[in-house]
């Protein structure tokens, strides 16, 4: 492997599975295998991951990969769904996939909690992956010496790529980010 991204996971590949198929989220997240089938059918348009991924390292056409790449997700349903599909995705084409689990920063009440505890828990949440991916890039750089390490903050919460452009201007490493509108991956500044 001479080359590893870590991206951020977002819900992506679900929502938009949700309105192709014009479902609710409960009856969504009980349809893995559809939603597996869906991704594979239209990666690029059904998963923002996939297809920044693919826009900065073109690993969909390539007839043999050296990519690997971790998944960043928190361990909400919606969250690990998204990154087992993502994962098996990825496996499929030859990729070296792993998933990184985040603490869930999920709101209880939809986002209607009390201010004091949705910062408690976006803060804390935020810790945990700055942190862990401290402790990730450290690992990948020890047992992968010579690897080329990006950070991809395409998926997940706009808070996250805050932390993840932090952390890659820390430890000199490429961030990248592509908007649901263009076709091509931006590195951030």
């Amino acid at each position: 492997m001479t080359q590893h991204h870590i991206l951020t996971v977002g819900i992506s590949l679900l929502v938009n599975f949700e309105k192709a198929r014009q479902l609710a989220r409960p009856d969504a997240l009980r349809r893995g295998q559809q939603i597996a089938r869906f991704l594979a059918e239209s990666p690029k348009a059904g998963c923002a991951e996939i297809n920044s991924l693919d826009s900065r390292t073109g690993f969909l056409s390539a007839t043999k990969s050296d990519l690997g790449v971790s998944l960043v997700y928190t361990q909400t349903e919606a969250g690990k769904l998204c990154a087992k599909l993502i994962e098996q995705f990825l496996k499929a084409r030859g990729v070296t996939a792993t998933r990184l689990q985040l603490e869930a920063i999920e709101l209880p009440g939809q986002g209607k909690a009390d201010p004091e505890l949705a910062q408690g828990l976006a803060r804390r949440g935020l810790e945990d992956l700055r942190a862990k991916l401290l402790e990730h890039v450290a690992k990948l750089r020890r047992n992968s010496p010579g690897v080329a390490i990006e950070l991809n903050c395409t998926g997940g919460y706009k808070a996250e790529c805050a932390v993840l452009y932090e952390l890659g201007r820390a430890l000199r490493l490429p961030v990248y980010y592509l908007h649901e509108t263009f076709q091509v991956s931006i590195c951030l500044p």
